[in-house]
């Protein structure tokens, strides 16, 4: 069974039954103590945003899939590799600094040269753990560009 286009309505529906289950219990619920308003009204507030929440990241995600999935793909070479910071976080203990390592990934469309920083997914607390972390040999690297404008690019290197 393929699922590729379907799943976000597959996953709607299945959020509509939840919700009726919910809602069905609430009516039961109300009908047997109608006092406590507050209490459910604050229920039915944290749902709406939940499901809302939800729905909004399904429909981003599925957006951004369908869109990069269109792009041609591009075989790519990691021409260099750099460290940079990657998250601070600042407590009244002190700072802590997350360290990435990127790779400068170049590939070609119709006989241009393009290029573009790549996230290795390398992380660590130094600038030392994370060059110790880089492999030896160079991953390989396949490019999805935009077929319109070749320099907008995502690079994955594994």
């Amino acid at each position: 069974m393929q699922l590729s286009g379907q799943w976000p309505l597959l996953l709607l529906n299945l959020i509509g039954t939840m919700l009726q289950r919910v809602r069905e219990r609430y009516v039961k619920k109300k009908a047997m103590n109608s006092g406590d308003k507050r209490n459910t009204s604050m229920r039915r507030l944290a749902l709406f945003a939940a499901v809302f929440a939800l729905v909004a990241v399904l429909f981003a995600f599925s957006r951004r899939g369908q869109r990069e999935a269109k792009w041609p793909l591009a075989h790519g070479t990691i021409q260099e590799t750099r460290i940079v910071p990657d998250h601070g976080l600042e407590t009244k203990w002190g700072g802590q600094l997350t360290w990435k390592a990127q790779y400068w990934v170049a590939y070609s469309v119709a006989g241009r040269k393009y290029a573009v920083w790549a996230d290795s997914g390398i992380r660590r607390e130094s600038e030392a753990g994370v060059r110790v972390t880089l492999p030896q040999a160079r991953p390989s690297c396949r490019v999805r560009y935009n077929h319109q404008k070749p320099e907008v690019s995502v690079a994955d290197c594994q």
